[in-house]
């Protein structure tokens, strides 16, 4: 494979950005993440302090965590990843189930 078909196939998956501008946008979803959590607990502490549940905003947290390390085990195949993964979505599915039951 010659230097321009390398070029061109790099330039194709690209989707318009270059390296910077998707390592940028990838900490902007990481700050997003971190408000974003940060306002879940937030939330969290003020339901219980009003003496009410809080599973809504415990499972919001925990589904986030849980595509992050669904995210990364499918970057890197690492198993801790995968397992962590599905230990997240657990928590995130039994925060659910009691929000619906109520």
């Amino acid at each position: 494979m010659d230097r321009n078909e390398i070029l061109k196939k790099a330039q194709a998956g690209n989707t318009g950005m270059d390296e910077r501008e998707q390592q940028a946008l990838g900490v902007s979803f990481g700050f997003g993440a971190i408000l974003m959590v940060l306002l879940c607990v937030a939330l969290t502490v003020w339901r219980l302090v009003c003496g009410r549940d809080a599973y809504d905003y415990v499972a919001i947290v925990f589904l986030y965590l849980a595509g992050t390390e669904l995210h990364l085990y499918w970057r890197t195949r690492r198993k801790s990843a995968a397992l962590m993964a599905a230990a997240y979505g657990l928590v995130s599915a039994a925060n659910l189930a009691m929000f619906a039951v109520g």
